[in-house]
């Protein structure tokens, strides 16, 4: 009787291994974006955002509970619409991104918080740094896009980053406030939409 149990809850199991299937999903570039904001001396924020990025997302279920990314973003897209900024952040004080082109997400966990909030933690790798983070995501649902005969996925995806943890620190240095000429932490604003394969 006992190998009888057994072997029924090992083919129960098998059934719904079986019955689980993994979906992907890759970012819509054209409805997504990859912004941050920092302070500058204190008083105010600089916004800007990467325009080249890409990334695959994994799940076995609906509500994207266990789902896994893998996110690639090309550094030198940083985009602040100052292009003297933008070409100062490209250099070797900030990204240096012709040694380090790549800037890449793989996460290890997805848990929730409540309702359709999660906690996704993953390996960001930046300058040549690896770092664990921990981002805060909120599923917003699916729609059916009848124009391209595609199932969206949408997503508010947030975190704040220390860019000292990734040696990135020019221009920290304090002013006579007491407020770093530029910010050390990086705020992240990053809506995604997917689109399922």
């Amino acid at each position: 009787m006992k190998k009888l149990f057994l072997l029924l809850g090992l083919a129960s199991a098998l059934t719904f291994t079986v019955g689980a299937q993994t979906s992907a999903w890759v970012i819509d570039n054209m409805h997504s974006n990859f912004g941050f904001k920092i302070s500058h001396m204190g008083i105010s924020l600089v916004e800007g955002e990467f325009n080249e990025f890409s990334g695959t997302i994994t799940t076995s279920r609906e509500d994207f509970s266990d789902a896994k990314a893998e996110i690639l973003v090309k550094a030198a897209s940083i985009n602040t619409d100052v292009q003297p900024r933008d070409q100062h952040l490209r250099s070797a004080d900030f990204f240096e991104v012709e040694k380090y082109p790549d800037i890449t997400f793989v996460s290890t966990k997805m848990e929730r918080t409540y309702g359709n909030n999660f906690k996704l933690t993953g390996n960001l790798t930046m300058h040549g740094i690896t770092k664990t983070i921990v981002l805060d995501v909120t599923y917003n649902g699916q729609a059916y896009e009848e124009q391209m005969k595609v199932q969206k996925a949408g997503f508010t995806v947030q975190g704040v980053l220390n860019r000292d943890d990734f040696g990135i620190s020019a221009f920290s240095f304090p002013l006579p406030s007491g407020a770093p000429m530029v910010g050390r932490e990086v705020f992240l604003t990053i809506p995604l939409e997917l689109i399922k394969q």
